[in-house]
């Protein structure tokens, strides 16, 4: 199993993302909380089944929200590093 670490800054972003939904809706930043570690803790058993969209990053999808969390995977040390979580509708090059 791998590890997950969070960047600080993909810490920021989710923790921005949370106050976003619920300043919409009370409850729905927990429900983008729970999709996202969720979606997260898939990496632990497999991060290798999403493609590639840079060299060494790859994307997830949050499930149920417009999200993606960029990560690489450092498999000799058994590490995923999420590095932003970003709106799919945002470039990631930029």
């Amino acid at each position: 199993m791998f590890q997950i670490i969070l960047d600080p800054s993909a810490e920021l972003d989710v923790d921005e993302i949370f106050k976003w939904y619920e300043k919409q809706r009370q409850g729905l930043g927990f429900e983008f909380l729970i999709s996202f570690d969720n979606s997260i803790q898939s990496l632990t058993r497999n991060p290798f089944t999403n493609f590639n969209v840079t060299k060494a990053i790859r994307p997830i999808a949050i499930t149920k929200f417009p999200y993606n969390a960029y990560y690489s995977i450092k498999e000799a040390e058994g590490t995923v590093y999420v590095h932003v979580v970003m709106h799919q509708h945002k470039d990631p090059e930029e």
